[in-house]
């Protein structure tokens, strides 16, 4: 009985020491993500950097640990925190990368936003110009017309004003003259 237990109890340290000497599995762009990785976002993907951290991590993680060096707990304790330590610098690596193209993306937003404005204030600034533009014509048609009619009224007072002095009073004395003439005609004496 008690050489099932040990056998099993080696079985697992096996185990768990084959799963800790593996390393940690790092996506490249030509291998789909597994299953249970969540899809990253388009605004943070960017294009791989060739940097010297960069290569430091892909350096650690190719780095297997031998079986013949994990002899004691010591020693799997020793790794475990190693591969913590590696996954911590990973996530903080991350991490900064993630805000380098945060800050990167603001930035460009920011340039984008700028430039939208700096356009929208040109055409509110032509807009006003040709607002300005369009009211000193309606201005200067408007006193034209205001000249125009008073000059037609003049006229037309003018006009009305001779008719009234010269043309009624020849037009009753003609019809003073016929009336006469055709009384004499038909001989009515005239009152």
């Amino acid at each position: 009985m008690r050489k099932r237990e040990t056998k099993k109890k080696e079985g697992r340290k096996s185990s768990v020491t084959e799963l800790l000497e593996t390393p940690l599995p790092m996506p490249t762009s030509s291998s789909p993500p597994p299953p249970n990785e969540s899809p990253k976002s388009a605004f943070f993907m960017t294009k791989k950097k060739n940097t010297a951290s960069a290569s430091k991590f892909d350096e650690d993680t190719l780095l297997p640990t031998p079986l013949k060096a994990l002899s004691s707990i010591s020693d799997l304790k020793d790794l475990a925190s190693s591969r913590l330590d590696h996954l911590k610098r990973h996530i903080d690596h991350s991490h900064s990368e993630i805000l380098k193209d945060l800050d990167a993306s603001q930035s460009r937003l920011h340039k984008r936003f700028k430039i939208q404005t700096q356009a929208c204030q040109q055409v509110m600034d032509e807009a006003e110009k040709e607002y300005k533009k369009m009211f000193e014509r309606i201005s200067e048609s408007r006193e034209a017309m205001k000249a125009s009619y008073a000059e037609f009224m003049a006229d037309a007072q003018a006009s009305a004003t001779r008719a009234c002095k010269t043309s009624i009073t020849e037009l009753s004395q003609s019809c003073e003259k016929s009336m006469d003439a055709l009384r004499s005609r038909f001989g009515i004496p005239s009152t």
